[in-house]
């Protein structure tokens, strides 16, 4: 897009957290005019002061008639539903909106890998950034895993290789977003208080591959049945898979990721110094060199890539080793805001395990993963907490489990487990469900976590 593009334009900005500062930012750059409206009526007071400091007027507590009236365009943040009334009403009006994701698109001149699924992004992407950046400059990760695109854009204007982790809120609001390689990595059931069925779920994540061409490709977890089941006409398709070969594509194979294309000889990366544990973690390595692989072309190079492997230590509250304690292993998964990332974590114990369950409600179903622990020989017992737990409960109960507790906050959810755990046993947090019942968001209740299991036994 023109630099000048927006110049002297009243654009709305709604949704006051890290992607609607980014996009603020952004749209000043480029000398727009910009109101910020806020449904939530209490932020940091230093957004406030930065907001007051631009001469940037803005709203709290609600979202009124002002953000949509006499406006150029308006900017969503992904947290913001683009089916609330006065969006509808903005579309009468014939106002356009995107969101954050495609508003940095417009302004950039970068290459986009993008990656969704339901779960697995955020390790995924981290992993392909450092193989990209093995081989390349100018390599940023950006996206939901809590980076705006627009911060990277209004910060570097020189041509870079992002690597985008994008939920499907941000999805929906694209139009001419369009990645060189776009990875799908698996589906599940998610966010079922936001989308009325699966289907719409999987629209929206699949818009993903809307604007590719021949050009471009898509790589697509061939484990998942819904990613068989759909097609795609424009981009090279290939698939990855973590239990079994492919015809074209990437998988595993005796501790190496198999490299396969027609009229090619194989060719083979080793993971013998990969550090991440768990059959997911295997898929998310295989997935992450495919995309690194189709994006990177001819300057692929495998020595390069081990090297970026083993220097991979993944992240924070995913599947997190926190220490032992009086030989009591504990786990930080805090990330594990779904049933079917806690159904993964379980897979990887191989202990006695004491398991931390439940948060605020995204409309999950628990009874698969309820499944899944009563025939878990490793699950000692488990303790609920958070507004979920009589959902949960009532999971267990259909199903006659009785080796659960429920507790009344998620401090004393910790205590029980740690009251219960013995010498040699684990303390898994997996939630399986969001935070916001009593933390901003998991990184949150992970930090609390770590910091309260700590202060536990250095008092001990």
């Amino acid at each position: 897009m023109e630099r000048n593009a927006y110049t002297g334009k009243n654009i709305t900005v709604f949704g006051l957290r890290k992607s609607g500062k980014a996009a603020i930012e952004l749209l000043l750059k480029n000398g727009a005019k910009v109101f910020a409206t806020e449904k939530s009526a209490e932020i940091d007071s230093s957004l406030i002061i930065w907001l007051e400091e631009l001469h940037v007027p803005f709203e709290l507590g609600f979202h009124s008639r002002k953000a949509i009236e006499n406006k150029d365009l308006i900017v969503l943040s992904p947290g913001v539903d683009p089916r609330i009334p006065l969006l509808e009403e903005a579309r009468i009006l014939n106002v356009p909106i995107i969101g954050e994701v495609e508003l940095a698109y417009q302004f950039s001149s970068s290459t986009f890998i993008a990656v969704t699924g339901t779960s697995g992004k955020s390790t995924t992407v981290e992993l392909i950034g450092k193989i990209i950046s093995a081989h390349r400059n100018n390599v940023y990760v950006c996206g939901n895993i809590g980076i705006p695109i627009s911060e990277i854009i209004t910060q570097n204007q020189i041509q870079s290789s992002l690597i985008v982790e994008l939920s499907s809120f941000q999805l929906e609001t694209i139009q001419e977003f369009r990645p060189k390689v776009a990875v799908f990595l698996n589906f599940s059931e998610d966010h079922l208080d936001r989308y009325s069925s699966m289907d719409e779920y999987f629209n929206a994540k699949k818009r993903i591959f809307n604007n590719q061409t021949n050009n471009d490709f898509a790589l697509l977890n061939a484990d998942t049945p819904w990613l068989m089941t759909f097609e795609l006409t424009r981009p090279k398709k290939y698939y990855f898979s973590g239990l079994g070969s492919v015809d074209k594509g990437f998988f595993l194979q005796n501790n190496h990721v198999v490299i396969r294309e027609e009229g090619y000889p194989d060719r083979f990366v080793n993971l013998a110094k990969y550090r991440l544990k768990g059959k997911h973690n295997l898929t998310n390595a295989v997935s992450a060199i495919g995309a690194s692989y189709l994006f990177l072309g001819k300057e692929f190079d495998i020595e390069k890539t081990e090297k970026a492997i083993a220097n991979f230590e993944g992240l924070y509250h995913r599947y997190e080793f926190v220490g032992t304690f009086l030989g009591v292993d504990f786990i930080n998964d805090s990330k594990s805001t779904k049933p079917h990332t806690t159904i993964v974590a379980l897979q990887c114990i191989n202990k006695p395990t004491i398991l931390i369950l439940g948060g605020s409600d995204k409309g999950n179903v628990f009874n698969e993963m309820v499944k899944e622990i009563t025939h878990n020989p490793y699950v000692k017992y488990v303790v609920i907490t958070g507004k979920t737990q009589k959902k949960i409960r009532s999971a267990f109960e259909a199903v006659n489990f009785k080796k659960y507790k429920t507790t009344p906050t998620f401090k004393s959810a910790v205590f029980e487990a740690i009251a219960r755990a013995r010498d040699g046993d684990t303390v898994l947090l997996s939630p399986a469900c969001a935070s916001f019942d009593e933390f901003r968001d998991f990184e949150d209740r992970g930090d609390f976590f770590k910091h309260l299991v700590r202060s536990i036994y250095s008092n001990s």
